[in-house]
């Protein structure tokens, strides 16, 4: 079939109205931003800082073998390919500890991957979780299509597979984006 979007998604989007849906996401983008901007504050008290330390080295803290990281894989070459990128190319045992911190600050993190079509990703940089907005919904044939937005940068659009989005999921109120572990003392 050409189109192959389940009926009860099409009689959803049929019916929701676009104005309230502009509004919504307006309103979403604004108080994600203060959510933010809260955030950022909060990390100045020092039982807050100590909080979010203690939550990334916890997270991302090494087994008895020192691995952070272990890769399960029934192919080999898979599973090789894999150490080298996280162990050599991103070097997850330096990184990983402030990725895992400002993703338990914010909720949110992205990572823009460098890609080199001859030899995969090459890199990762940290983008601004400000700067950064996730869209869903914008291709009617492939409603699960995902690609992000970069606004401080001309509103440059970035396909899914360069920018890396972890999240902290569980509730809802924050879709597309995560919630932060400091969202019940904000």
């Amino acid at each position: 079939k050409e189109n192959d979007i389940s009926s009860a998604f099409e009689v959803f989007r049929k019916n929701q109205s676009q104005a309230y849906s502009a509004a919504m996401s307006a309103y979403g983008a604004y108080d994600r931003m203060a959510r933010y901007s809260d955030f950022s504050e909060m990390e100045y008290t020092p039982e807050i800082a100590g909080a979010l330390d203690i939550y990334a080295e916890e997270s991302v803290s090494a087994d008895e073998h020192g691995k952070v990281l272990h890769i399960y894989s029934e192919n080999s070459q898979i599973k090789s390919l894999l150490d080298e990128m996280f162990y050599d190319t991103l070097n997850i045992e330096f990184n990983l500890t402030s990725w895992a911190r400002n993703l338990v600050k914010y909720g949110d993190f992205f990572l823009f991957n460098d890609v080199s079509p001859k030899h995969g990703i090459i890199n990762a940089f940290p983008l601004p979780i400000s700067e950064i907005e996730r869209e869903e919904g914008f291709d009617p044939k492939d409603p699960m299509a995902v690609r992000f937005r970069w606004l401080t940068q001309g509103n440059q659009v970035l396909e899914n597979w360069q920018v890396s989005h972890m999240r902290l999921l569980g509730n809802d109120a924050f879709l597309p984006y995560g919630s932060s572990t400091l969202e019940p003392a904000r």
